[in-house]
């Protein structure tokens, strides 16, 4: 009898695992993280900058700047010029307005949210006076206040005062029936219960309405100061333009946009931190 074993085609050796394609998942998955982060965006901006940098130097054109020329502008206005002192007169400003403006439309909004009365006897007010733009009130507030430090208060005060309330009131009047019944059973006082349920589960939207406020402010900072201001960043900009100086203009303009993106930073902080209960309990 043959030997079987013979007729037996060789067995190929056994490899180990599979690696191809490892290298390009890992590079995938990077990639992809880069694109979901801040730095994709910033990036972006970095190149954007270089483009304008590189146009610049082929295709001179003394309207639009370079830059390298911004920064240095920039550079000389903040510790020579006054870009710094209008900016800063500015902010003290528009904070006095915000700091009114934040109490009063918190407190206006979240009693229209948990109480009928309050609602009917304001929301007639409210809206119109909120549908109003409020440069085109600007006007009442020169002739009654001047053009000082009142009238551009009383600017911030409604331009501020608004968001607020809309805020406020979409959270209060969003608690849930469950909670309401909660605080029932537990026989909370009207007062316990918004404090307790009510305060708490608004808070993300009275921290999106100063978010509102704040960058509509910015906006007014500018329009007050071209239109009916003497001082201020507002005023700054609009003799950079009536004097032709492009680079002071521009650098005035970056740091706005700057400032606005720092304020912007800080609030989504303090409402990731405020509101880090609600993300524990919703799985986050």
């Amino acid at each position: 009898m043959a030997d079987l074993t013979e007729a037996r085609p060789p067995v190929a050796a056994t490899r180990g695992p599979q690696t191809t394609g490892v290298p390009s998942i890992r590079v995938g998955r990077s990639l992809l993280r880069f694109l979901r982060s801040r730095a994709s965006g910033w990036t972006l901006v970095a190149l954007a900058i270089v483009v304008w940098q590189i146009s610049s130097e082929i295709h001179f054109n003394p309207t639009i700047s370079a830059p390298d020329r911004i920064a240095q502008t920039w550079l000389h206005e903040i510790t020579q010029g006054q870009l710094l002192p209008d900016l800063g007169r500015t902010l003290r400003t528009m904070g006095i307005g915000l700091a009114l403006a934040v109490p009063l439309g918190v407190g206006i909004g979240f009693l229209m949210g948990r109480s009928r009365v309050v609602w009917g006897l304001l929301e007639p007010t409210v809206e119109v006076l909120r549908l109003t733009p409020t440069t085109a009130i600007l006007p009442i507030f020169v002739l009654f206040l001047g053009i000082g430090e009142s009238m551009k208060i009383a600017v911030f005060l409604a331009a501020g005062i608004f968001p607020m309330i809309i805020n406020s009131y979409a959270g209060a009047r969003g608690v849930s029936k469950v909670l309401n019944e909660t605080a029932q059973t537990y026989r909370l006082t009207w007062w316990q219960t918004q404090r307790e349920i009510a305060l708490p589960y608004a808070t993300p939207f009275i921290l999106v309405g100063m978010r509102q406020s704040l960058g509509i402010s910015l906006v007014l900072a500018v329009v007050v100061g071209m239109l009916a201001g003497n001082d201020g960043i507002g005023f700054y900009i609009l003799n950079a333009q009536q004097t032709f100086n492009i680079n002071q203009l521009l650098a005035a303009v970056v740091t706005v946009a700057f400032v606005g993106y720092v304020f912007n930073s800080i609030f989504l902080l303090a409402e990731r931190r405020t509101t880090r209960w609600r993300r524990v309990a919703s799985g986050e």
